[in-house]
Formats: C-alpha cells, structure tokens, sequence
C-alpha cells in the first residue's frame, strides 16, 4: 500500500482526511482542538486555500495516527480527487511526530559564522523547518580551545583568538531561543479559544463543552512537552491552567466531583508554577466549591485559604474566598470562625476599586457581591439560623435579578431561591417555599449539584410538611427533575 503522507494541506485534503474518518465536522474539529467554522471555511474554499504551517502539523499528526483503513480510504479519496480536477501533486513523507511548525518561515541564506549546515529537513532552513545547528565535533573542538586558552597567559593575541570564538557560541546560544515550535499565531489562537470557551460556558451543554475543552487541554499538553521558548512554556502553563479551571467546572456540572477536583487541582499547580497568583485563585474557588458540594468542609476550608494567600485583598477573589472559607465552617458548626470571616469578607468588599478587574471580558465584581450574599444564606441555614438566611437570601435574589441579562447565572439564581425557600420552610411559610422551589426547578441549568440543592428543600417540606397538598407537588415535580438528571447523566 501506498505511504499516505502530503506535502501541502489544503481544503481538500483536509475534507479527504475528514471523510475517510468518517466523522461530522463539528467532530472532526474537535478532534484536531479547533472551532467547526474554521473546518467549514476550509472546506469550502478547496484547494484553494493553503492552511497554515501549524494547522498542517495537526493534519500530520491526524494522519499519522489514523488506522490503515482510514488511510486506505483517504489515499482513495484524494487520488480520485486529483484525477478529477486534473492536478499533479507530488507526495512527500512528512514527519508525523512533529506537533506543530514555526509560525514564520526561518530565514534562508548563508549558515551563520560556526553553525555547520545538516541534511535533515528538520534542520535546514530551505526545507522550511528549523535552522541548522553546530556538528557535535565542531561544539566540542570550540570547547577545547576556549580551555585550552583561559588555561595560558592571558596575552592580547591569545585573548583575542578566546574572545572570536566565544562571540561564535554567543550566536550558537541566542539561535537556540529561537528554536519554537509553538509561535505567536498559535498563541493568539489559544486565546481566542480560551476566552470564548468561558463566555460560552452558561450557554451550551457541559458534556459538548467538556469534550472540546478537553480536546484542546491535551493539545496544549503536546506543545508543553514539544519545543518552546521559556516565555511561551510560560504562557502554555497559563492557558493550560484556564483549560482545566474550565473543564472543573463543567465535571462538576455533570455531577463527577471526582474527575472536578483532579482539574481545579491541575489548574492550581500549572498557575502556580507559572507564578500567576489570580489564577490560583480561582482553582481555589473551584476546589472549595467541589469540596462543598462533595460533603468536604474541612478541605473546603483548606482550599480557600491556599487561595487568600495567593490574591491581592484588592481582587474580588479576596472577599469570595473569605466568604467560602466561612460557610465551610457554618457546614462544620463553628459559627465564631465562620463570622469572623464573613466579617472580613465584608470589610474588604467595601475597600474594593470602583472599576473591579474583568475575566475575559466580565466584571468579577459580581462573584464577590454574591460570596457576600448568597453564601451567609447557605452558612445560616446549616447555623439553623433562619431570620438571618432569609435576609441573606433575599438579598442575593435581588442581586442577581438586578444584574444585566446577558451576565445572569441560571445556576446561581436558582441556588440563591432554593437556599431561600428552604429558610421559609424554617420559618413556617411553606406556601412561599414551595413557589421559589418550583420556580428553581426550572432553571435551564439544572445541573446535578443543582437538583443535589433541590432535594434539601424537597426533605425539609416533606418532613415538616407530610400532608400538605403544596409539599406534595413540589416532592413529584423534584422526583421527576431527579429522574430526569439522572438519565441524562447516565447516557
């Protein structure tokens, strides 16, 4: 059988590629890491479109990876292609291992004073692929002579022999930063998906998100353990850590605390190499929140901590970490720590800049309004201090239909009216509960930890409340929401 390699990536190899896949677009851009209009646009302009060097690294690596099968029925597709339109394309065996190319051709020319040219494409600029480096034997003879004269009196013609060869390495280490397979586009590429990925979060089903979100967390991973210069191993550490913090989250939305704190932990670590404070932070909000959720207030509180030490007290991060470590003592029964957070909670919220810091272009002034809200109403319910859920509860209900409509959490906003309503069932006005429950149980994020809320409430009505008619409704309408969450989790 015929090697299936190519030596330029067009629209029309890459629908080949897709087809003999067998696999819709939306599944194939996923499984490179990139968004399913750029797919299409490839597609549709054919062969006429030359994709760009990186992009033709991942179709390698595609390629390389694809069963014989698959690369049977590809050769097949793009020979008939080929006949059809009349073109000659020449094959050429590309390295398959390579993750991506350099953004920018490197330049061609002569070799640079004591580099030695190499016959490997990967190494020489005509082949479009890394510039050439010194023979190992040339490295080493340079080595001995800069010995060899340190070791004799430093005369001025000995030192000037000493010193040509030494500008020579000079030039041979400064090449070497240059050495990158990641390059500028593909970190503006990074960007751009890690920002639309947060801004889509609330918006698309966590189980389509979680298998992109994924799909380009392992990719990033490739260019971690590919070659880098430090300023971009640097920035890969910050977008692999946003990729994680994200996928937390949207693990946690589908129920598996588990698979959630492996990933907020992972955030965590990668900020924290990459000396990014606010980024810990945030991996700390996610890993007390899992850690909440997961009947784990001591390392809720624990992981809230780690996180207050690594933000400025000028951040919002500042005041909602505060706010979590406090209801993780509320949940343990400590009521005299849990206050005394709450109280620098809100200390720090009223010193808080008038313009709060955005997270891909959202105001995070908003998470430390509702850590001073909705988590006092959470923190009293389990202190059995009702009075004062309600008031907190009220608050944050009002908070968050106050915000803009295209910021509002269905999540939080149905959290804020369950904590609510089961401080009224505390109080003694089922009715009033049973209206805020229902209304939460229609929430277009009803997500397990969601319906995990909901049966709270559910077991305070029917426990207090057993034969009244509202109590009961409420019970079904929660055993069908339940059963409901459970199918869609299973399947």
């Amino acid at each position: 059988m015929p090697m299936a390699t190519v030596a330029r990536w067009t629209g029309a190899e890459t629908k080949a590629l897709r087809q003999a896949m067998r696999l819709s677009i939306r599944a194939f851009a996923a499984h490179l890491g990139v968004d399913a209009r750029t797919v299409n646009k490839w597609e549709a302009r054919g062969s006429t479109i030359t994709l760009l060097p990186d992009t033709q690294a991942l179709l390698d690596t595609a390629l390389g990876r694809a069963s014989e099968e698959v690369k049977t029925r590809f050769i097949q597709t793009v020979g008939n292609g080929e006949q059809e339109e009349g073109r000659n394309k020449t094959q050429h065996v590309e390295p398959v291992h390579s993750l991506l190319r350099t953004e920018l051709e490197p330049p061609t020319g002569p070799t640079p004073h004591g580099l030695a040219s190499t016959e490997s494409s990967d190494h020489n600029p005509s082949a479009g692929g890394f510039p050439a480096v010194p023979t190992e034997d040339c490295t080493i003879q340079r080595r001995k002579t800069l010995k060899f004269g340190l070791a004799l009196a430093v005369t001025p013609e000995v030192l000037g022999r000493v010193l040509s060869d030494a500008a020579a390495e000079a030039m041979e280490f400064t090449q070497f930063t240059g050495l990158s397979a990641v390059g500028q586009g593909t970190l503006e590429h990074l960007e751009l998906v890690v920002s639309d990925l947060n801004q889509e979060y609330m918006k698309d089903p966590p189980a389509e998100q979680f298998v992109v979100a994924r799909a380009y967390r392992s990719r990033v991973d490739e260019l971690i353990r590919g070659r880098h210069t430090l300023k971009e191993l640097q920035a890969l550490y910050v977008y692999a850590a946003w990729l994680s913090e994200l996928l937390a989250w949207l693990a946690y939305d589908l129920g598996n605390f588990r698979t959630a704190q492996a990933y907020a932990l992972d955030c965590y670590t990668y900020a924290d190499q990459a000396g990014h404070g606010e980024l810990c932070g945030w991996a700390a909000n996610a890993m007390a929140s899992i850690a909440m959720d997961s009947e784990h207030p001591d390392n809720a509180a624990r992981a809230a901590m780690q996180g207050v030490a690594k933000v400025s007290t000028s951040h919002p991060l500042a005041v909602r970490l505060r706010a979590h470590a406090a209801r993780a003592h509320a949940r343990l029964g400590q009521r005299e720590p849990c206050e005394t957070l709450f109280a620098e909670a809100q200390q720090l919220h009223e010193r808080l800049p008038a313009r709060a810091p955005c997270r891909f272009t959202k105001d995070t002034g908003i998470h430390a309004s509702y850590a001073m809200t909705a988590y006092p109403a959470s923190a009293y319910l389990w202190l059995r201090d009702f009075d004062a859920a309600r008031t907190h509860g009220e608050a944050a209900l009002a908070a968050l239909e106050s915000t803009p409509p295209g910021s509002r959490s269905p999540y939080r906003q149905a959290q804020a009216r369950l904590d609510l309503a089961t401080a009224l069932v505390g109080l003694g006005t089922p009715d009033d509960a049973v209206a805020l429950g229902s209304q939460a149980l229609t929430s277009t994020r009803m997500v397990p930890p969601l319906v995990a809320h909901a049966h709270d409430l559910d077991r305070a009505l029917v426990s207090r409340y057993p034969r009244l008619a509202c109590a009961r409704e409420f019970h079904e309408q929660y055993r069908q929401v339940a059963q409901r969450s459970t199918t869609e989790e299973q399947s």
